[in-house]
């Protein structure tokens, strides 16, 4: 069986950009759309953030991740050469009453997901986009990693009394670990706001309008791409129609032997493979490959301020479980 060549995390990560250069992305094309971003200084825009990730036993769905969060994004300054741009936390809250530190893996990384998230709502973040409004830089990402490291106490302290049988000692190595490691560059806190990603990161190309569809070994595996590209209508939104908004989804099914997943070690897909194959009723996998499947959709305002957006990935072909983690992002005011 092909034993992957480069690592599955980053294969995953790149799956949306390079599936959108293959089956959307278009340099010049007559009939399209392209994303760009008409801000002013002083634009304010508030957003809903809802994440959650549920494993499917049968009839059975335990959730292992589920909170909300409201953040509000403030265009500071406006310039031929692009925009800065206050990311400004508001509210952040764990839906998830059951939650339970286990000590396994799974429970850990959700635990470490959580707290990270609750910790990063002590930090305005500051960031310029270019002058079409794709994601820049973090400005003051020294200052952001400085204020986590400082509020790791407090955040796990906060927990304590939410997640049941939490170790706060080990939790509060742990954030020392991630803060230290993942924050200790522009580019590592930049990736940790992945909403900044998930709302600019189209900004500047064009996308021809339409569906297509194209099966494809890009990465090694076959993986089978779709697309849709078009402005929104009354039916599509109803009371949210906004004339001139327009979309942009994609979907892809990736099919991988399972015994490679297995091989690479403990990344998140891996991970989460091993712990559906444990709470199983089945003893072995029911397919010999573990099939991921990406939905990405974009809803625009039609001067390119990001409207809605909305991520789903299910992981199934093993026994009885499927993996489903949802991301959905959408704006509730602006001024």
């Amino acid at each position: 069986m092909k034993k992957i060549i480069i690592a599955l995390v980053a294969l995953l990560a790149s799956m949306t950009m390079n599936a959108q250069n293959l089956v959307m992305k278009q340099k010049n094309a007559d009939d399209a759309i392209t994303v760009v971003g008409r801000f002013s200084k002083n634009d304010t825009m508030t957003y809903r953030l809802m994440h959650y990730k549920n494993i499917i036993h049968g009839n059975d769905t335990t959730v292992s991740e589920d909170y909300k969060e409201k953040f509000m994004i403030v265009v500071t300054d406006s310039t031929s050469e692009g925009y800065k741009m206050k990311y400004i936390p508001l509210s952040f809250t764990l839906r998830d009453t059951t939650l339970r530190d286990t000590g396994t893996p799974t429970s850990q990384m959700t635990i470490n997901a959580i707290a990270l998230r609750q910790l990063m709502q002590s930090v305005v973040c500051e960031f310029t986009t270019d002058e079409k409004g794709l994601l820049k830089s973090i400005t003051n990402w020294r200052e952001i990693s400085d204020q986590l490291m400082n509020g790791i106490k407090a955040t796990c302290d906060n927990l304590y009394t939410t997640i049941q049988g939490l170790d706060t000692t080990n939790l509060r190595q742990q954030l020392g670990v991630i803060v230290a490691f993942r924050f200790g560059s522009e580019q590592g806190v930049r990736d940790r706001y992945m909403e900044l990603k998930d709302l600019f990161g189209l900004h500047g190309s064009t996308y021809a309008i339409g569906k297509k569809d194209i099966e494809t070994e890009y990465y090694g595996y076959p993986q089978l791409i779709s697309s849709r590209v078009c402005y929104t209508t009354i039916e599509d939104e109803g009371d949210d129609f906004d004339e001139g908004d327009y979309n942009i989804a994609s979907q892809y099914t990736l099919a991988i032997p399972f015994d490679d997943v297995m091989e690479i070690g403990f990344d998140s897909l891996s991970v989460k493979v091993s712990e559906m194959v444990n709470g199983s009723l089945e003893a072995e996998p029911n397919s010999d490959e573990v099939f991921v499947s990406d939905f990405y959709g974009f809803l625009f305002f039609k001067n390119g301020w990001p409207k809605k957006y909305y991520f789903e990935e299910s992981i199934g072909g093993v026994g009885s479980c499927e993996s489903i983690e949802t991301r959905y992002i959408e704006c509730t005011s602006r001024n």
